[in-house]
Parts: structure tokens; sequence; C-alpha cells
């Protein structure tokens, strides 16, 4: 297997918040507080997606929800790096490719994307730049971009909400985001399609 059991999965994210607190650059509280939340929220919510899903390994996908932030152990303005190459690498040393591909494809939802529309551009980003061109998208990166956007910060919410939220954290134009929650908006109509039910009333999304 190219992932961990769910076991090992909860003691390496233990892992990475202990690393990431004993750096110069903790999580404040809060942060770290909502950082737990999602990641546990974006982990039992593709678990239950995918159990209804055919085809698709529900272990995994819970998994794959609990590390895809992994990169967060460091902290990416301080140390100008992007979490999602940091989690690639981090999860390669481990090994646990299914979750290295997860911690780059969950961050952009068009492979060919124009790197000039990026609030950040550094090597992290042109690395992950590269690694997507090499790459077509399966089901568990569609499923992990859709249940990463239905989670704010531990709060279940709609698509529209979390776009909001993300445009007043990061410096993004307003049309944008409006592009990236189209795209987001037809994974949650594949996966009511390949569920054959309404992903919203599943998670108790009002």
């Amino acid at each position: 297997m190219s992932y961990p059991d769910v076991k090992t999965a909860e003691e390496f994210f233990e892992y990475v918040i202990k690393e990431r607190n004993s750096s110069p650059c903790p999580f404040l509280p809060e942060w770290e507080r909502t950082y737990r939340e999602h990641c546990n929220k974006v982990a039992k919510n593709a678990q239950k997606i995918a159990s209804l899903t055919p085809d698709m390994n529900p272990e995994l996908c819970f998994v794959m929800g609990l590390l895809h932030d992994c990169g967060r152990i460091k902290d990416e303005k301080a140390e100008n790096r992007h979490h999602g190459w940091v989690g690639y690498q981090l999860m390669s040393s481990k090994g646990w490719n299914d979750i290295a591909r997860i911690c780059i494809t969950h961050n952009f939802y068009e492979k060919e994307f124009d790197i000039n529309n990026y609030p950040i551009i550094n090597d992290d980003v042109v690395s992950c730049q590269k690694f997507l061109s090499q790459i077509k998208y399966n089901d568990y990166d569609y499923l992990m971009q859709l249940t990463d956007v239905l989670n704010d910060m531990g709060r279940d919410c709609t698509i529209e909400y979390r776009f909001s939220s993300l445009a007043e954290r990061y410096p993004i134009k307003q049309e944008q985001m409006a592009h990236f929650a189209n795209i987001i908006k037809t994974r949650l109509s594949y996966f009511n399609a390949k569920c054959n039910c309404d992903i919203y009333e599943l998670l108790g999304i009002k």
C-alpha cells in the first residue's frame, strides 16, 4: 500500500502538529484548533462520500483527508513555501505516494493553470505545476478538492461560503474565485450523480 492505515495516519497527524509547534513558527492556539477540525472533518466527509461511491476506498479517502494539509508542518509565509509541495515531499519520503499526490492536487482545481494568476509564486508552486503536467486527475483528486472546499476552518459549508472566506484571506481576484467556484460545483454535481444522493444533504450542509 502506498498509504498508511488509519492508526498510523492519526499518529503522523499528531507528529505534524508537534513538529510545527516546536519550530520557530508554531501554530497559534486558534490556528491549531481550526487545523485539527478542518483536517478531521475533511477526512470524515471524504470517507462518508466514498462509502456511497462505486469503486472508491473509504479508508484511503479518510487518510487522504486527514493528511491532505500535512504540508502545514511549515509556515508558508514565513518560510516562502507552498504547503502542497511540502506535503508532497513529506509523504513521498514515507513512501505514501497516494497521499503525496493529494497534497498537491487538492490545491489546484485545474491541471493547466496560469501561474501568473496564482497569489504566491515561488519554486514550490513551479514544482507543483511540473508535477501536475505529468498526471491525469482521477476521482480521488476530485473528491479531495470537493471535500476540502466544503469545510472552512472546521465548519462544513457551501461552496459559495468557502470561496467568500478564502477571498478574505488570500489576494485572489473576484473573477478568479468565481471561476474556481464553478469548477468545484462541477465536482459536486459529479459526486451527487455517483452517489445517487445530495452531498449537501448527506453532510448536513444548508
